[in-house]
């Protein structure tokens, strides 16, 4: 379950700083000053008793939101591709017969070194 906005203030104050802020009363009264502003900015917070509250944000912002999403799967395809074939190499071969000859300590020391 998705954590409650007021108990992340980090998040709120990001909100605030980076999008312009209507109040909810602003929001019923001048729809729009707002439906101009979400236009030219892209988005905007809506605000309640001082308290961030709902974003309303253009078409064009939640479409790109909801494509970042989405994961390309053509692209994992093929990222998993090229590391299975280096998997299946001469040297990744090697590499396994080394790892398997080593000694614990040995094994240790060349994971430390491949971790830095």
């Amino acid at each position: 379950m998705a954590q409650a906005l007021s108990t992340r203030p980090e998040a709120l104050d990001r909100l605030a700083r980076n999008m312009p802020t209507f109040t909810a009363t602003h929001l019923a009264g001048g729809m729009q000053k707002v439906t101009s502003t979400v236009m030219a900015e892209g988005a905007v917070v809506i605000t309640r008793h001082d308290q961030p509250t709902m974003v309303l944000m253009s078409v064009d912002r939640y479409l790109k939101l909801e494509q970042a999403a989405e994961p390309n799967l053509d692209a994992l395809t093929q990222k998993f591709d090229d590391m299975f074939a280096r998997m299946q190499g001469a040297e990744a071969a090697q590499g396994m017969a080394d790892a398997f000859a080593m000694t614990p300590a040995e094994l240790g020391k060349a994971a430390v070194r491949a971790a830095r």
